[in-house]
């Protein structure tokens, strides 16, 4: 009789064959792998593919991977006391360890199961492989970046002096985005800012491509309107939690954004490549809230400096133009007075010096015409009497000269009188001519008129007034 486990049959060509049932086949790799690994604890180098919690367990799927292609996969479980042990030894590192895209290094118990198969019981997690491998990962970046000139290169930017329109890239209501939120809003100083988010994971699976993606839509919205600078904000955490700052496709877009990044990431004592590659990177994100207040202030401080030595400046100059402005008044004020008193006098003494020399030359006149009056009356008592009679003869012919003379001038106006009376308008009319005016003046040429000019025309009866018509030329040869 056969056993219930085994059975033996016929095949076609009649040779005898083993037919094994599953549970055999099960229980004999079950016990291959026992013999095999003796109940050894290996340590595995896998990554997480996917992770999730049931009750106190913890089941993974770990895979490798090489360009593209999964070379192996199997699943992994952490029992709950382990889980428990696991969670403690991991501290804050836990919930970013245990994240779907993570590499670990872990020891294992090698398990299988009739009913779901091969696995791994996972008994603990080397959390320095795990961070050594990060900062392996974090040297290769810095690398790659320093090859690449993306170092320095968005820190060539120029910042506003008092950067006023900001792009915050952040995890909306995280304690980071609050804080710098709060910080920055309610100042002491009462200072404005035109703030625009963008709301974004900053942990898990979907951060990277979700901050690259914030990081070109806010390089979209600066070509669009002006901004003076992105802002990408983290809280605190873990050194895993920020370790998706350290990846080289967040970091090479960060170096290329044209406008400034500030970056205010993890506390005071974490530096992420996202940091190195910025314009300013500080220490949280309350931190670059008071870098942006400092900077205002110091820009008003240094307003409020230039405005006092503007106005002292001023004042000075105030007051050295008063003193030289006073002094012009003085001299204004002084000078023409004294130049009237000068002029006044100079008039003064010209004035007396005309009446003395008016006063001479009269004195000498009167004193000349005396002297010329006596010898006059002396001199006539001793002319001769034959003088007497010629100055009388003299003056008889005089009288006859000038009375001739009056004729001749009489003789000749009558003639002219009598000669104008016969060429006059007057004469000249009486004999049937006429005289035509335009515009008060006589018409001498007939190229004076043209066609509807109105003339006057006078008669020795009288005048008329008439429109002309139609001119008529003389022709070469009419008298």
């Amino acid at each position: 009789m056969t056993s219930p486990s085994q059975l033996t049959s016929n095949g076609a060509s009649g040779e005898e064959r083993k037919v094994f049932p599953l549970s055999g086949i099960t229980r004999s790799v079950g016990k291959m792998l026992d013999e095999r690994t003796g109940g050894k604890l290996f340590w595995v180098r896998a990554e997480i593919s996917q992770c999730s919690f049931s009750g106190k367990h913890a089941y993974l799927d770990l895979v490798e991977e090489q360009d593209g292609s999964r070379l192996a996969q199997v699943r992994g479980t952490i029992w709950g006391s382990r889980l428990n042990q696991i969670r403690e030894a991991l501290g804050a590192e836990f919930k970013e360890v245990l994240q779907p895209g993570r590499e670990i290094v872990f020891s294992a118990y090698m398990a299988f199961h009739a009913v779901y198969g091969f696995s791994l019981n996972i008994q603990g997690i080397d959390l320095d492989a795990l961070l050594g491998e990060m900062e392996r990962r974090r040297k290769e970046t810095l690398a790659a970046l320093t090859r690449e000139g993306a170092i320095g290169r968005n820190a060539k930017l120029t910042l506003a002096k008092v950067p006023q329109k900001l792009v915050l890239i952040g995890s909306s209501g995280t304690a980071g985005h609050t804080d710098f939120m709060t910080h920055l809003r309610r100042n002491a100083w009462g200072y404005q800012v035109d703030l625009g988010c963008i709301d974004v994971a900053v942990q898990g699976a979907t951060a990277i491509p979700s901050l690259v993606a914030a990081l070109h839509q806010a390089g979209r919205a600066a070509l669009r309107t002006p901004v003076d600078a992105v802002v990408l904000v983290r809280g605190g955490g873990a050194k895993l939690d920020l370790d998706i700052f350290n990846d080289l496709t967040l970091c090479r877009a960060l170096a290329a954004m044209a406008v400034p990044v500030i970056t205010g990431i993890g506390h005071e004592t974490d530096q992420s490549l996202a940091d190195v590659v910025s314009h300013t990177s500080c220490k949280t994100p309350t931190a670059v809230a008071d870098f942006f207040l400092d900077r205002m202030a110091e820009f008003e401080s240094s307003v409020g400096r230039e405005g006092r030595a503007i106005a002292a400046e001023s004042r000075a100059q105030l007051s050295e133009e008063s003193g030289w402005v006073q002094g012009c008044q003085a001299l204004l004020s002084e000078r023409p007075l004294s130049h009237i008193r000068r002029q006044r006098a100079e008039l003064h003494n010209g004035a007396n010096a005309v009446v003395r020399r008016t006063r001479s030359a009269l004195g000498d006149r009167k004193a000349k015409l005396m002297s010329i009056q006596t010898a006059m009356a002396v001199g006539s008592n001793q002319l001769p009497a034959s003088w007497k009679q010629v100055l009388g003869e003299l003056e008889m012919g005089i009288q006859r000269e000038a009375s001739r003379q009056l004729l001749q001038q009489e003789e000749r106006i009558k003639h002219m009188k009598s000669t104008l009376a016969l060429l006059g308008p007057g004469a000249t009319l009486k004999r049937g001519f006429s005289i035509t005016r335009k515009n008060d003046k006589a018409v001498r040429d007939v190229h004076e008129l043209e066609t509807g000019d109105v003339i006057e025309t006078q008669l020795e009866s009288g005048t008329f007034t008439s429109e002309v018509r139609e001119i008529s030329l003389k022709k070469k040869g009419d008298t």
